[in-house]
């Protein structure tokens, strides 16, 4: 009995802590540390941090009949409320997903924990050293296209972060190209900065769609552009630039025609706000000693008429781009005539989408696929 109070008592404990941090983050997700681990676990595991919650309770329960009364009432207490908690996060993402037309899977969000499994249908070469991953709809085309850009703090990231919503997308009609774009230790697009050939890079990989990519189905009439995170702040920044915006800029040797339209998921919308480590990996340098590169860099000062219809998708509680800064991001578009829509899940931080299953996941991506179909059949979208 004594080894069983111990055990229970250990795992309730720990468990008790846990589940308070989580549930004390998401709803309130502007503490330090604490508002990032609990709207971190909020956006990407609601379900297992419900279940969760159920057995701390369970524990709780098991304390007490253990004959353990200070910490079996402790943790009875923290389990109840974060049973409450969880399910008022479940309930409001599950209100969130009804709102926008789609039934969520809970075996879905149990199990598809990360982007594994969906191989791309063809990886090319479009630059010396650099691919591009394609997902490819069944059926001979042609094909509309999203150009996708992934995240990592423009210093890593691969063409699979997203492979298995790719996936999904290439199965509802839209042929996706992941882009590998140069990296720190990749080779450098002569004269100019790492920040400037990522966006030159971009601008291939658009090219190639509109080129070779026709011999492989893909629509050269039919092209967005999509990203997150860094990758979503590429693609518009890319995007500004190949639209003519005065303050952008694409000094490197790919041109195209701009997409019809952007999806940006979570984007940086202002440089000035990323760390110096990458600031100076970005820019060779701070954002106060290179303002046209920051200017160039930063979406917030890019807004322009000229912009083609843009999508942005955010989680409420975005700790890691700050969610305000991308609200205003998107009232500046719209009050600059630009169309497009802002789609926001709750109580979900940054990368809330990384799981294949989580319910942002689930919301969003039939939101991205009913956007750009409207856009390629309405490629002005005013």
């Amino acid at each position: 009995m004594t080894v069983a109070r111990v055990a229970l008592g250990l795992v309730g404990a720990a468990g008790a802590v846990a589940l308070a941090v989580i549930v004390l983050g998401a709803f309130l997700p502007r503490l330090p540390v604490i508002g990032f681990l609990g709207s971190f676990v909020s956006g990407q595991y609601p379900l297992h941090a419900a279940l969760g919650a159920v057995a701390s309770l369970a524990a709780g329960v098991g304390l007490l009949a253990l004959g353990v009364p200070r910490l079996g009432g402790a943790v009875t207490t923290v389990g109840a409320i974060a049973v409450v908690g969880t399910l008022v996060v479940l309930g409001t993402q599950a209100a969130a997903a009804r709102a926008a037309g789609v039934r969520l899977d809970w075996g879905l969000t149990l199990t598809a924990l990360d982007q594994r499994g969906a191989p791309p249908d063809l990886v090319v070469a479009y630059q010396p050293g650099l691919e591009l991953a394609v997902h490819l709809p069944s059926g001979p085309g042609p094909h509309p296209v999203m150009v996708w850009v992934h995240g990592g703090s423009w210093v890593r990231g691969t063409v699979a972060d997203r492979a298995r919503a790719n996936r999904w997308y290439a199965d509802h009609g839209l042929a996706v190209v992941a882009v590998q774009y140069r990296l720190p230790g990749d080779p450098p697009l002569p004269g100019s900065t790492l920040g400037e050939a990522q966006r030159n890079d971009v601008a291939c990989a658009l090219a190639w769609v509109r080129g070779p990519g026709t011999a492989h189905g893909l629509d050269p009439d039919a092209v967005v552009l999509g990203g997150q995170s860094a990758g979503a702040t590429l693609a518009l920044s890319t995007t500004a630039a190949l639209a003519g915006v005065p303050r952008a800029s694409l000094p490197g040797g790919c041109t195209a025609p701009p997409p019809r339209a952007t999806v940006a998921f979570y984007p940086v919308v202002d440089m000035t706000q990323i760390a110096p480590g990458l600031q100076d990996a970005v820019f060779g340098g701070s954002t106060s000693a290179h303002p046209a590169l920051t200017r160039a860099a930063s979406p917030d000062d890019l807004v322009d008429p000229r912009l083609p219809p843009t999508l942005l998708v955010l989680g409420k509680a975005d700790n890691f781009i700050r969610a305000d800064l991308v609200r205003g991001f998107d009232a500046a578009l719209r009050d600059a005539g630009v169309p497009g829509r802002l789609v926001q899940v709750p109580y979900a931080d940054h990368v809330f989408d990384h799981p294949y299953g989580s319910p942002g996941a689930q919301i969003v991506r039939p939101a991205v696929l009913d956007f750009v179909r409207k856009r390629i059949h309405d490629p002005t979208g005013r």
